[in-house]
């Protein structure tokens, strides 16, 4: 059914279980099925956009739409008003095409490296090297490698992430038990020599958290990166260390005088956080000639189409690198 969430994804299923509480049952709990009228639908919708953004009010209208079809299946209302001619329908908005340049370059990301803590730097390669979200990046083991001399692989297979305020394992972003989403990507040599030496100055520690939901079954992974308390970690703590970081390398400016750690605050980078670093992937995986299939898979998409729309760039030699085919093709004609 359109809108029903993915029970197997407990934080999915709280996300939209708190979409209908606040915004369905809230202003609508009082009414009876038989209340819910065409206008009264268009009311709820122009109210809605007052608080909410339109993507949001799009996908709460989805929810309300599913819940009212189950209704017509049972009998207990004639038609779904959502479905009425009178009632504009309001969609959720398509996530929004990728800006024409990557959002930090291989030089810029070089650069940002040095300026986070030493424990935390080689989580820079796993994300420009692998592809690597950053849950993945933090729910990253040394076990998930095959260290094979000739046919080194990471196998991606878990994320940290957050359920009612507590830290999870989970299958990659989409994943469930019976569709993992897991993948595997090649591991080159050079990363795997960083990926050594970051071990061997902070070696994997066993981390106990549970498993997709809160009061999940427990489970221990050694995990490559870990705070100083030996502790997971959380991408807010991450989050204000890797902007410190942008700013030290001049990528963002600060908004504030106060101290790093004492309230200091930047200006607007969505950008440029860490799943720049997927960007920058798979643009240079583009330009050293992978295709949009492998690439997808490597990145954990379904739909090839979505990789080439949000993560695919120009990167810097592009128009030299464009002539210089050409060039070869007309000498071939030639």
């Amino acid at each position: 059914m359109a809108g029903e969430p993915d029970v197997q994804q407990p934080r999915t299923y709280h996300q939209y279980e708190s979409r209908v509480r606040n915004h369905i049952i809230g202003p609508l709990g009082d009414l009876k099925l038989r209340q819910v009228k065409a206008s009264t639908v268009q009311t709820w919708i122009k109210r809605r956009l007052q608080v909410l953004d339109g993507t949001t009010v799009g996908l709460v209208f989805t929810h309300l739409s599913s819940i009212l079809t189950m209704a017509v299946d049972d009998d207990l209302i004639p038609k779904n008003p959502c479905d009425t001619g009178s009632v504009k329908r309001v969609k959720p908005r398509r996530s929004k095409k990728a800006s024409k340049d990557v959002p930090l370059s291989r030089e810029q990301t070089d650069d940002l490296r040095k300026h986070l803590p030493d424990r935390y730097q080689a989580a820079v390669d796993c994300g420009r090297g692998l592809g690597m979200r950053q849950g993945e990046i933090f729910g990253f083991s040394p076990d998930d490698v095959d260290w094979s001399e000739d046919d080194k692989t990471v196998h991606i297979c878990r994320q940290i992430t957050h359920h009612r305020g507590t830290l999870v394992f989970a299958p990659p972003k989409g994943g469930a038990k019976d569709d993992p989403k897991d993948r595997r990507a090649p591991l080159d040599e050079d990363l795997a020599t960083l990926l050594r030496a970051h071990m061997r100055e902070f070696p994997a520690v066993e981390v106990t958290l549970p498993w997709l939901e809160k009061d999940g079954e427990l489970v221990t992974v050694r995990l490559m990166f870990t705070t100083r308390e030996r502790k997971a970690l959380n991408k807010n703590y991450f989050n204000y260390l890797w902007k410190a970081a942008l700013e030290a390398s001049d990528a963002i400016k600060a908004v504030n005088d106060k101290p790093v750690g004492k309230g200091r605050k930047w200006e607007e980078c969505r950008d440029k956080m860490m799943h720049a670093l997927r960007h920058l992937f798979a643009s240079k995986a583009i330009k050293e000639g992978v295709d949009v299939y492998t690439l997808a898979d490597l990145l954990g998409h379904e739909d090839p189409a979505f990789t080439l729309r949000r993560y695919v760039h120009r990167v810097g030699d592009a128009a030299e690198k464009a002539r210089r085919a050409i060039g070869r093709r007309y000498r071939v004609a030639a």
